[in-house]
């Protein structure tokens, strides 16, 4: 936790240039997304998905910004005599501050989060011969990273990278899991405040 704390400090005395920059309003986007999600047996599995995010503006070079994302991976055996399928679903909903250390008006837009919430985790095996089994747990989530957009139009960025050290705790009693996620897409800023 001290780390986010200096890692937060270290960012508000980086951003003063941008104190007296216009801002956009508010920005949304979406696209798409990686995480590498530590299961409860030690192992990792690889998920792909869909993240959607947004942010106000609400003083000098400090946003509020919002990140929903799902993603999913699918594993079918070819066993023709045990045949396994089994999903693993993961949603996440965070909120939290995102600083914007040089602004906006270059071409390039560097930012960075913290951002706070919850999840929610779904498994579920089948095999033949047994019965069909399932779990899910919601629980507690946080992100921090940050990301570069790349400006192509008046009011439309790429967003060339955002990537994030994730932490969630899903079912009670196991260790937290540690996640790495990664997405690209595009945003649109509202009007310059």
């Amino acid at each position: 936790m001290k780390n986010l704390v200096g890692l937060f400090i270290l960012g508000l005395i980086f951003c003063t240039p941008a104190m007296a920059q216009d801002v956009p309003q508010f920005e949304i986007g979406g696209g798409v997304a990686y995480r590498s999600f530590d299961q409860f047996s030690g192992s990792r599995i690889n998920m792909g998905g869909w993240e959607a995010y947004g942010d106000y503006h609400i003083w000098r070079f400090i946003n509020v910004a919002g990140d929903i994302a799902g993603t999913y991976n699918r594993y079918s055996s070819s066993s023709s005599v045990n045949k396994t399928n089994t999903s693993t679903d993961i949603y996440s909903f965070l909120v939290g501050p995102q600083l914007y250390p040089f602004g906006h008006r270059h071409k390039i837009t560097a930012y960075a989060h913290v951002l706070f919430g919850g999840g929610d985790y779904r498994y579920h095996i089948t095999q033949v011969g047994f019965t069909p089994f399932s779990t899910s747990d919601f629980g507690q989530v946080w992100m921090a990273g940050g990301g570069l957009d790349w400006k192509i139009k008046e009011h439309w960025s790429v967003r060339v990278i955002q990537a994030d050290y994730e932490q969630s705790r899903f079912i009670s009693g196991s260790a937290s899991q540690t996640n790495y996620r990664a997405s690209i897409g595009l945003v649109y800023r509202f009007r310059e405040k």
